[in-house]
């Protein structure tokens, strides 16, 4: 009897071994394994004489790292990874971005959020390349940048595709507007929409009656100005710019009696900043294919990237601190639906994605009509305007 007892135990201690040791293998093999970090550089101007209008992309990195890590970061093969965004200055030149680059490639970095200045970010393209490390800009208006010649480059938001709809608007809200003075910055990424533009003007029936530059850092518009409105145009289009001069046209314009709308197919910066510096007899039918990142309009995920960025600043968000998010947004998403780090598999599952997220609405990556291969993200287009002093907003169709 005490053998069978003894038996009995035996098998008993044997099975709640066995148990116990499945029981810590099983544990083991469905505990989450550890959660890894995805770098993302981000180059922009914190010093220089372009830190101005880009050093908000600097201001905003941090905050727009920790929007994604609050969002539970991305999942690549099972594998969790928290998103770091490593931001460098490029000293406002395209030297200063080469060393940039240069040290987040050593780093180990394969994905930088590009420089928005464009020589800075053609400067960085062949070291990016031949390492095939993925660029993507905030937003752009200039396709030179892209095509099958750098075919690791992106843009988040690509404003070419804003100006006919601009110009669809103008047509229906400013029917008496039939002659156009285009007045631009003498800046490089202004060939293109300039171009572009006049072909919409061309394709309306508008005439254009004026068609000039200014030098970047011009502060006396009164000259150019002058020319402009002795064509007596309807409208002044100002193709790209710099907020501050955006108000020195118009404010040298409205001094003369000109009465028309001043606009821009394409963002001249932050529309709630141009507003403040108007004077408030001037500010009206001024419009440009922009957001107006206050609005109660913008996407819950943009008023999330708001709160952070303004906390961390204690500065009113503005159009500037949304580039790092417009840049990072479809970034995360194709590399999730890669499900993979390999740059190329990222680049193949980015140019074909017919349809993702952005911070304006459904969007979708294209540019084959353009540059000949997919590399600009393009959704709803975002219409900022001020009038009566007010700025408001609103969304146009493609």
């Amino acid at each position: 009897m005490k053998k069978h007892n003894l038996l009995v135990m035996s098998i008993c201690f044997s099975l709640i071994v066995i148990f116990m040791v499945f029981s810590v293998l099983s544990c083991k093999s469905t505990a989450p394994s550890e959660v890894k970090t995805l770098k993302i550089g981000l180059i922009t101007s914190l010093t220089g004489s372009m830190s101005a209008a880009f050093k908000s992309l600097y201001d905003a990195a941090k905050p727009t790292q920790d929007l994604w890590n609050q969002r539970g970061g991305i999942t690549v093969n099972g594998q969790k990874y928290n998103i770091e965004i490593d931001p460098m200055d490029d000293q406002s030149s395209p030297a200063g971005a080469v060393t940039a680059a240069n040290k987040l490639i050593g780093d180990g970095v394969k994905f930088i959020i590009a420089p928005q200045f464009i020589p800075a970010n053609m400067a960085i393209a062949p070291i990016c390349e031949q390492a095939k490390v993925i660029r993507i800009q905030g937003m752009s208006v200039d396709q030179s940048q892209y095509g099958s010649k750098y075919n690791y480059n992106f843009d988040g938001c690509m404003t070419l595709y804003n100006i006919a709809p601009t110009y669809n608007y103008v047509v229906k809200n400013y029917p008496q507007v039939k002659k156009i003075a285009i007045i631009m910055a003498d800046d490089p990424g202004g060939v293109a929409p300039r171009d572009y533009t006049i072909k919409q003007i061309e394709q309306r029936g508008m005439q254009l009656v004026f068609n000039d530059i200014y030098q970047i850092g011009t502060e006396d518009f009164a000259p150019i100005v002058t020319k402009a409105l002795e064509q007596k145009p309807d409208g002044i289009e100002l193709v790209l710019g710099f907020v501050p001069w955006a108000n020195g046209i118009i404010k040298s314009a409205r001094d003369m009696g000109f009465k028309g709308p001043v606009f821009c197919g394409s963002p001249i910066g932050d529309i709630n900043w141009l507003n403040s510096m108007l004077d408030p007899n001037y500010a009206y039918d001024i419009f440009a294919s922009g957001p107006d990142v206050l609005s109660s309009k913008m996407l819950p995920i943009v008023q999330d990237h708001r709160k952070l960025v303004e906390k961390a600043t204690n500065s009113p968000y503005t159009m500037d601190n949304l580039l790092p998010l417009l840049a990072s947004w479809p970034l995360l998403q194709a590399i999730e639906k890669a499900q993979s780090l390999d740059t190329d598999k990222v680049v193949k599952t980015f140019e074909n994605m017919s349809n993702l997220d952005t911070v304006f609405g459904p969007g979708k990556v294209t540019g084959q009509e353009l540059v000949g291969i997919n590399r600009f993200i393009v959704g709803p287009v975002p219409l900022a305007r001020i009038q009566n002093g007010k700025v408001e907003f609103e969304f146009l169709s493609q």
